[in-house]
């Protein structure tokens, strides 16, 4: 059997290679198509895959200029999607995240489905120009719903936040009513890693229950933790020392985030004697940048080391503590039994850390921060209990299942199952 998916970005690499190895460890065939302009050269993981000689890895159209601005274009436009998977053996299309197809897509032997496509097709050729990768994915969506082959919609990372509206403008729109989000009920499957995150959308965005499904996630899956850590590549910690090793996580700006507390925070943690401190910026650096922290005045650059860009995996494993505003990274540092920290009063969204009672430490001050880290740099870390990490992991990674339980073998399941659906 084959499978086709779409990688566009480093996160789309993140969040799909657990499932793209495990079934070429079961010995199907895949096929993935990349982005133009997206290099993966030295990708640990891409290098992973490319070991398996079931994979055929479609590179981007190589060139320059004007000559290679009309190639990358080409190769997203719908036409060239759906020749590939008219030629090729692909039963199923995966993508990750993102919208869905319009309405004319329900039925495609109507006037409004034949307007539909007609759209598609028109700006899969104007915008193929100016969203090279986000139109590859529409083209392939559109394509394996004309050829009558499934689609799943992957997760687009792991969603701990409880406040699902976690950006101003989806919380303008929730004002007026439900979100009008039925676009992601024409895949086959739209998956979830959490159960929360499913509830809410079949709540608050027109979510069909029987499209909408939680999978749990395979990005922190027991199987491929294991897997992600050996594949790390190398990373020491920027200076020789013996002083508690801490990783300050930059935050996702926009996410409801008092930037004021934020750069307090790093300004009261660059005075501390007693912790060798790390600066990590977030992949997406238009979000998540270091830019904020850097522009601020008072904090002492000389005693804080940037190591943005390094990998994250072998950052904490080389840390003691990481301290992080909201994001699923925290699992990591709990699956690799560090210590985090989660400091609740930076932002104003409640995450799983904090209504896990143990799973970290909850500040609700800078004071509270350093506070911790004295203790800990005295030789008193915190130590989660084993009920808050179970809970973590069935919340979190298991999808509201008990464990044990394996998230990858279900992936693998649910996309075989799907092949015999045909499209929606």
């Amino acid at each position: 059997m084959s499978y086709l998916f779409v990688f566009r970005t480093g996160p789309d690499i993140d969040h799909m290679t657990p499932l793209v190895w495990k079934l070429l460890e079961e010995g199907e065939d895949v096929e993935i198509v990349l982005s133009p302009g997206y290099d993966v050269t030295g990708d640990h993981r891409i290098e992973l895959l490319q070991g398996y000689p079931r994979l055929r890895l479609h590179h981007p159209p190589s060139g320059s200029g004007l000559i290679g601005r009309v190639r990358s274009a080409v190769r997203s436009t719908l036409p060239a999607a759906l020749l590939r998977l008219s030629r090729g053996d692909a039963q199923l299309v995966a993508v990750e995240w993102g919208y869905g197809l319009p309405i004319g897509y329900d039925r495609l032997r109507s006037p409004a489905g034949a307007v539909a496509l007609i759209r598609s097709l028109g700006r899969s050729f104007v915008k193929a120009w100016t969203e090279t990768a986000a139109q590859l994915r529409a083209s392939y969506v559109v394509a394996a719903r004309m050829l009558r082959i499934p689609t799943v919609c992957l997760p687009h990372g792991l969603s701990v936040k409880l406040d699902m509206a976690s950006e101003t403008e989806i919380q303008e729109l929730l004002e007026a009513g439900p979100l009008e989000w039925q676009d992601r009920n024409r895949f086959t499957a739209f998956v979830f890693n959490t159960e929360h995150h499913r509830q809410w959308s079949l709540a608050n965005a027109n979510g069909d229950p029987d499209v909408m499904q939680t999978w749990g996630s395979i990005r922190w899956s027991p199987e491929w933790f294991e897997k992600s850590r050996e594949l790390a590549p190398p990373f020491s910690w920027p200076e020789d020392t013996d002083r508690l090793k801490v990783i300050y996580m930059a935050p996702r700006w926009p996410n409801m985030v008092h930037a004021d507390r934020a750069i307090e925070l790093a300004r009261r943690l660059s005075e501390m004697d007693e912790i060798s401190l790390a600066l990590l910026g977030h992949p997406r650096k238009q979000s998540g940048g270091t830019g904020p922290l850097l522009a601020a005045e008072g904090i002492d650059w000389s005693r804080v080391h940037d190591i943005s860009g390094t990998n994250s995996v072998a950052a904490i494993d080389a840390a003691d503590v990481v301290i992080d505003v909201g994001s699923s990274i925290g699992i990591e540092v709990v699956m690799q039994d560090k210590v985090l920290i989660n400091p609740t009063y930076i932002h104003e969204l409640k995450t799983l850390f904090d209504s896990i009672e143990d799973a970290a430490v909850v500040a609700h001050s800078a004071d509270d921060v350093i506070d911790y880290l004295r203790r800990h740099a005295d030789g008193h870390p915190h130590l989660p209990s084993a009920e808050a990490v179970d809970q973590l992991m069935r919340e979190a990674v298991y999808g509201s299942r008990e464990a044990p339980f394996d998230v990858l073998g279900e992936y693998s399941s649910r996309i075989r199952s799907l092949t015999t659906q045909g499209d929606r």
